[in-house]
């Protein structure tokens, strides 16, 4: 049972560790991913608004210069190219075309024939806009072009990402229809691919990402798993050793349940629960006919682990814990269950058990025994209830139960007389019948002067009460003669017999053992 526990514990220990640090492992994870998707939600939403604000920007510029009434390429017209080109800030150029001839713009007059811009889309207002025109410059890089009437603008789609982000984070900006309008980095089709074909955020393809569609466009801001997981290090600096703490303290609570299971109380209590409990009989012998009347009940222990363990061991335990009332309970169940038949059969026939002192005091397990006995058919003077000295600490309490217990019809016996305190005036108050003499006077029977004055002593103090003696421990021809020669009733001890099992007991009664167990009285 020891090692079972110990196993169980040292099992539960390393589960409990296991799971605290797995469940904080997992709450670091889902801090990482909840802490990232804010981060990049908070970034696609910049960046949206940093495109739709370009887009604004450049498409009223566009606009402007479309609606003035300054002919398109006189020198005025041109002056306001240029000044729209130089103080707006998304617009790099501004140009206008006639007839496929690019005829001036924001540089001047230039008059050179080109191919017509292919739109990609077209915004609800009119605006063409066309991805990777390649300026008339051919060192310039390809730029955003928009196209209104017969102007059309140039926009540098790398100031749509002047954004402020963390450099682990990766940004696009794309068309509606999945086409990249610009990337913070090379490499970042895949996640304009993911934006495009899957749901607007998620974990995929190495990638946690967030979408936002806005219009024509979508804004896109993405991290992959590799820095992800390196902030997921970092949040288990902090995570991972409070998991250990919670670890420490469950393996603690661990350790304290197993060091009280292994308690005496514990296995007290597993052994109630499972009722590991036996009772054995040792028969009361009368002394003047020399038969068996009666037999007291004595409990045993027998745990499968470790044998039988003594009654000095476990009595005071189980009193101290509060088991003993269950321990009395499953006592008594078990007498009128062993000795049942042979009660009914011979009224003449009792049966001793022996009471706690919290027994004695509560009186709860006269109710428990009435409603046993009655169905049982067993009768009350049958049955006798001893207690012992520490049973009457609290004096009205004792009284009031053995009275009402002798009214019930149940026979009072004082156990252990003797080796307690109790006093001649407490003894005359008690409502008594049987007084049980301690085997360690009845050894005092073979020593005249000293020994023999005490027992002496006490069978004339019970006999001036008017009480039977019960004499214990009777183990020699002598002192059962000198008990006899001094009129007491009744005397118990391996004389006679050794307390043994239910069924030895019937057969010592029936004769089959009798006859070799005790002396010729």
């Amino acid at each position: 049972m020891r090692s079972t526990v110990i196993w169980q514990g040292v099992i539960a220990s390393a589960l409990v560790t296991c799971l605290a640090l797995g469940v904080m492992g997992g709450v670091g994870w889902l801090l990482t991913l909840n802490s990232t998707e804010r981060q990049l939600e908070e970034i696609a939403v910049l960046l949206s608004r940093r495109a739709q604000s370009t887009l604004l920007q450049a498409s009223d510029a566009l606009k402007s210069v479309a609606s003035s009434d300054l002919l398109p390429c006189s020198p005025e017209g041109i002056d306001q190219m240029r000044l729209i080109a130089v103080n707006t800030l998304s617009v790099k150029s501004v140009g206008y075309v006639q007839e496929d001839i690019f005829v001036c713009g924001s540089w001047g007059m230039i008059g050179k024939k080109v191919d017509a811009l292919p739109a990609d889309f077209t915004t609800d207002d009119g605006v063409k806009i066309s991805i990777g025109v390649s300026p008339l410059l051919e060192s310039a890089k390809p730029m955003m072009a928009l196209e209104y009437a017969a102007f059309n603008v140039l926009v540098d789609s790398e100031q749509i990402l002047d954004v402020l982000f963390d450099h682990r984070v990766r940004l696009a900006i794309a068309t509606t229809n999945g086409n990249l309008i610009r990337a913070s980095s090379q490499g970042s089709e895949t996640i304009v691919t993911l934006a495009h074909m899957g749901p607007t955020r998620g974990l995929r393809e190495g990638y946690l990402y967030t979408s936002i569609r806005q219009g024509s466009w979508v804004a896109i801001a993405a991290i992959p798993r590799a820095e992800l997981l390196r902030i997921l290090l970092w949040h288990s600096a902090y995570m991972l050793p409070l998991g250990a703490l919670l670890a420490g303290v469950a393996v603690l609570g661990i350790f304290r349940v197993s060091k009280r299971r292994l308690s005496p109380v514990a296995a007290l209590e597993r052994a109630v629960k499972r009722h590991e409990f036996v009772v054995h009989y040792q028969p009361i012998i009368e002394l003047e006919h020399g038969r068996c009347v009666g037999a007291e009940a004595l409990i045993r222990w027998v745990r499968p682990d470790h044998g039988t363990v003594s009654p000095d061991l476990f009595i005071p335990l189980a009193e101290k814990s509060g088991l003993i009332q269950a321990i009395t309970d499953q006592v008594m169940s078990q007498v009128i269950r062993d000795l049942r038949n042979v009660l009914v059969a011979d009224r003449s026939m009792h049966i001793s058990i022996n009471l706690a002192a919290s027994d004695v005091s509560s009186g709860r397990f006269m109710d428990v025994l009435d409603k046993m006995r009655e169905q049982a058919g067993v009768l009350p003077c049958q049955i006798w209830l001893e207690a012992t000295e520490t049973g009457f600490m609290d004096l009205e309490l004792a009284k009031e139960t053995m009275s009402k217990a002798r009214a019930m019809g149940y026979v009072t016996a004082l156990d252990d007389f003797g080796t307690g305190y109790s006093s001649l005036q407490n003894l005359q108050q008690l409502p008594l019948d049987i007084l049980k003499i301690d085997k360690s006077f009845v050894d005092g029977i073979s020593q005249p002067q000293t020994g023999a004055v005490l027992i002496d002593h006490l069978i004339g103090m019970a006999d001036s009460l008017g009480l039977a003696i019960v004499a214990e421990g009777v183990e020699t021809a002598d002192q059962m003669a000198y008990l006899r020669s001094h009129n007491v009733r009744y005397a118990q001890g391996w004389l006679f017999a050794k307390a043994m099992s239910a069924e030895a007991f019937i057969s010592y009664l029936d004769g089959d053992i009798q006859d070799d167990a005790r002396v010729d009285l």
